[in-house]
């Protein structure tokens, strides 16, 4: 084999990536026509140049201030789109400047090693690659691999595993992959698919996989006098997976949105619970975190008689039938606002959400600017959404067979082939399959299965 034909990974071949890089690397194999070699990355952990570079930040930044830390650029890459994220993974960088300013540090001085050591590799020999996690330090070297126009192999919410080719002349940030484009517009028998979709999701929550071991609770009480509905997001996870939208992360979001709204006496505030604070057996300890920092958001407010806090993992659809129809909605992103707008709500979101801005389907901001004007807005001046476009985003996030609610999605077809349920290909993944003795054939049958079920997407 020519040496120089090389599918690179970041991720070593272990836990659930043994079964996905396989897959991407045969499925690379028949798209090139030619037989490749993984290679493995081996992160640096030494660099001086990295280390004096790292400095020069904190010096231009007025060490790590949030207003400059999102213009960081590295020979036209913006590092800060990446390293922002994994800052505020460590749940202490909420709580206090000194742990904040540590974990910058630590953060930029690792991606400006990781960005230096890809922007120097022999792309040459480099003819497809697995990287996952794009909102992380990965999404850097997704932006400088494609650009060498070679496939792209990733995963992400909304979409299963799937490849891209960067045909554009300017590199590509992760959003402009994972996002939902616009297509055409669907068929009468699409429309009710999707339509059927989302009443399943409002009307059986764990039609979300993630959402099966979550324990609701009955609410029966009506909000005939709320005016604003704001849901929380978490905290430690993928902050800006979708972009960057003038706040680097939902924590400040949802303070900066409490205390706007609060500016106007006749407002009567519901804040409501991430039913993953209350995921008892998540993958990993993020949401004992997110539900101790939304706590300590709350906790601010709770004197306030005009905010009404849910506390518990309550079904969206259960609430939506308690509101009145003139209470506006807000989230930043995510697929409650889908259910709000099917119920009819008029709702404010993020252009940074998994779906792109040429839907017309909230009231959106890009700005803090923009997000300001918009959530002082009364019910009659906000937009309505478009039916069609509610169901187009739809029927792409529910009814596609290869997405996360298909059944040729990548984990369900493990749990299909290995007689695992699908419950505990998610939440066990990191450990379940480096303990499980496997035949090769049964191996092989897994990731060609996996390896048909790549979709190429446009960028």
């Amino acid at each position: 084999m020519d040496k120089g034909n090389i599918f690179f990974s970041i991720r070593r071949l272990s836990g659930p990536y043994k079964f996905l890089i396989e897959s991407a690397k045969i499925h690379s194999e028949k798209l090139l026509k030619k037989k490749l070699e993984i290679e493995v990355c081996k992160v640096r952990r030494i660099d001086i140049c990295a280390f004096f570079l790292t400095l020069m930040i904190i010096f231009k930044t007025n060490f790590f201030s949030k207003k400059k830390i999102m213009n960081i650029d590295i020979q036209n890459y913006n590092i800060s789109r990446y390293a922002v994220p994994e800052i505020y993974k460590n749940y202490n960088t909420y709580l206090s400047r000194i742990s904040f300013f540590f974990e910058s540090i630590k953060v930029f001085y690792s991606n400006i090693v990781i960005f230096r050591q890809i922007i120097n590799l022999d792309k040459k020999k480099i003819k497809a690659a697995f990287i996952d996690h794009g909102m992380y330090r990965n999404g850097l070297v997704i932006a400088i691999l494609s650009n060498k126009k070679i496939p792209i192999y990733t995963l992400g919410y909304p979409k299963g595993i799937f490849y891209f080719i960067n045909k554009k002349k300017n590199y590509l940030n992760y959003e402009n992959i994972i996002e939902l484009k616009k297509t055409k517009k669907l068929k009468n028998t699409e429309n009710n698919v999707a339509k059927n979709a989302i009443r399943r999701v409002i009307d059986k929550t764990d039609t979300i996989p993630w959402m099966k071991s979550i324990k609701f609770i009955k609410k029966s009480k009506k909000f005939d006098d709320i005016t604003h509905v704001i849901y929380a997001h978490t905290f430690t996870d993928a902050q800006m997976l979708y972009g960057y939208d003038g706040f680097i992360n939902v924590y400040d979001w949802l303070d900066f949105t409490v205390q706007e709204l609060t500016k106007n006496k006749k407002n009567k505030i519901m804040i409501k619970a991430h039913p993953g604070f209350f995921h008892s057996k998540f993958p990993t300890k993020n949401m004992k975190y997110d539900r101790k920092l939304f706590y300590k958001i709350i906790s601010k407010y709770e004197k306030d008689s005009r905010i009404v806090v849910i506390k518990e993992p309550v079904k969206n659809g259960e609430l939506l039938r308690d509101l009145n129809k003139n209470t506006i909605l807000i989230s930043h992103h995510g697929s409650a606002i889908l259910e709000g707008l099917y119920s009819n709500f008029k709702f404010i979101a993020s252009d940074a959400a998994f779906w792109s801005s040429k839907f017309k389907l909230s009231n959106s901001w890009n700005t803090r600017k923009n997000y300001k004007k918009v959530l002082n807005k009364k019910w009659k001046e906000l937009k309505k959404h478009s039916s069609n476009d509610l169901y187009n985003v739809s029927f792409q996030l529910f009814c596609n067979p290869l997405s996360l609610y298909g059944k040729y999605y990548w984990q369900q077809i493990i749990s299909n082939e290995l007689k695992i349920p699908r419950q505990k290909v998610y939440e066990d993944s990191a450990f379940l399959f480096d303990k499980l003795k496997m035949k090769k054939n049964k191996f092989d049958i897994i990731t060609n299965k996996i390896s048909n079920t790549i979709e190429e997407v446009q960028a």
